[in-house]
């Protein structure tokens, strides 16, 4: 399969993909993650205006059969130190900056992969919602939105063992690491999946 993982990080929620051999290709835009095996340093605001242009030059994007995506959280986090939390303690209105989701949106849209998926923290439903997104499914912190078969998810890992040392400066992209099982329990689901297509 090719897989499309945007915001990629460490390479959590495309690692069973890659292991299993799949050609990946992540996009990253911290140069502390640019040895992480497929990283393509990138920002994905570039690559939807890439894809755009290609568009209105009449020039195909290259096709994936899986496109992976975990926008930033922060934005949307409930945690006590959040944007969000923080200006509701201040009596303040809050609204989240939806550039990076609604880029991911843009990017589905243009490319059409097979199956799609967004991940974020629960705190996002109320705002990804106002863009049409439900989630399919949710693995403990995990909410998924798209397009993908449902499926079963092993033991996922607590807060605790995730949390490097607040100086760590890959801190935040620790905490976010799609685990191993949501990873392997998606790619299984998708390599099981039977459709129409499959006896054409």
């Amino acid at each position: 399969m090719r897989v499309l993982d945007l915001f990629s990080g460490l390479g959590g929620f495309s690692e069973a993909f890659y292991r299993a051999g799949d050609e990946v290709v992540r996009v990253e835009n911290n140069p502390l993650l640019s040895e992480v095996p497929c990283t393509t340093m990138q920002d994905v605001l570039e690559v939807r205006d890439r894809i755009h242009l290609y568009h209105a030059q009449g020039l195909e994007t290259r096709e994936y059969d899986v496109l992976l995506a975990g926008p930033p959280c922060r934005e949307f986090s409930l945690a006590y130190s959040s944007p969000r939390s923080v200006a509701q303690r201040n009596g303040e209105d809050f609204e989240p900056n939806m550039e990076f989701l609604e880029a991911t949106i843009d990017i589905i849209r243009c490319t059409k992969p097979r199956y799609w998926v967004i991940e974020n923290v629960v705190g996002s439903i109320k705002y990804f919602h106002e863009l049409g997104l439900v989630p399919r499914q949710i693995h403990g912190p995990h909410v998924l939105y798209g397009n993908f078969p449902m499926f079963q998810c092993g033991k996922l890992p607590t807060k605790a063992s995730k949390d490097k040392t607040s100086t760590h400066p890959l801190r935040a992209n620790h905490k976010a690491l799609i685990p191993w099982a949501l990873s392997a329990g998606l790619r299984q689901a998708i390599i099981e999946q039977t459709t129409l297509f499959d006896f054409v």
